[in-house]
């Protein structure tokens, strides 16, 4: 059946099951009659499923991209492990040479005992207040020595070779005095030890340190 017979035959339809009406009136309600039907199902059919068709290739393309990232991340982890033992061995390392708090007032008694065992005299020995890092504290010593130049060098190595950590800072030497044929020095430095925590210093403290220091 062709349009056009279809078309004859609907108007033949409408004229005799209603009142005769204008030909252009006709053609209206005929073209309606034909686009409803694409219409409903462009909009109730087609245009969800295109919605649905776009959505569903967003998903995939997401998840190619998460499957991309997995693929590599399983190909990078032999890497990674050799990476973590290695970290983990170091960490150990340091733990080794970081004294505990309970090996604190031993290491400041050697330190005491080094310096009296060089011919030093302690004008003051102030231990500070710990300095928090992430893992480990900073522990300075702030001390006050006098006595001969070499003395003091042959002390310092001494320090600096101690099985725990100890790091020697902001020396200062003055005040030279000959007594009994040898030339005294006064000598201030800075001793920093390190005492292993294994914890992580919090963000927000850090943010407040920093905010403190600015004002």
């Amino acid at each position: 059946m062709t349009s056009i017979s279809a078309t004859s035959k609907l108007d033949t339809f409408i004229d005799e099951k209603y009142l005769p009406l204008d030909k252009k009136v006709k053609l209206g309600i005929t073209a309606a009659l034909f686009l409803l039907p694409v219409l409903l199902f462009y909009f109730l059919i087609y245009m969800p499923g295109q919605d649905r068709i776009k959505k569903l290739n967003r998903e995939k393309t997401a998840l190619q991209t998460e499957i991309r990232k997995a693929k590599k991340a399983a190909a990078n982890l032999p890497r990674y492990k050799k990476e973590m033992e290695e970290l983990k061995r170091q960490f150990e390392e340091i733990a080794v040479v970081l004294p505990k708090k309970k090996e604190i007032p031993e290491l400041l008694r050697n330190i005491s005992d080094l310096g009296k065992s060089a011919g030093l005299d302690f004008l003051s020995f102030k231990p500070g207040k710990e300095i928090p890092r992430d893992f480990y504290a900073e522990i300075p010593i702030n001390i006050s020595i006098r006595g001969p130049y070499h003395n003091m060098g042959y002390f310092l190595d001494r320090v600096s070779k101690l099985d725990r950590l100890v790091t020697v800072n902001n020396i200062k030497m003055g005040s030279p005095k000959r007594e009994g044929g040898e030339m005294l020095l006064n000598s201030t430095c800075r001793l920093l030890t390190y005492r292993f925590t294994g914890q992580q210093v919090q963000k927000d403290k850090k943010k407040n340190k920093k905010k403190r220091r600015k004002r």
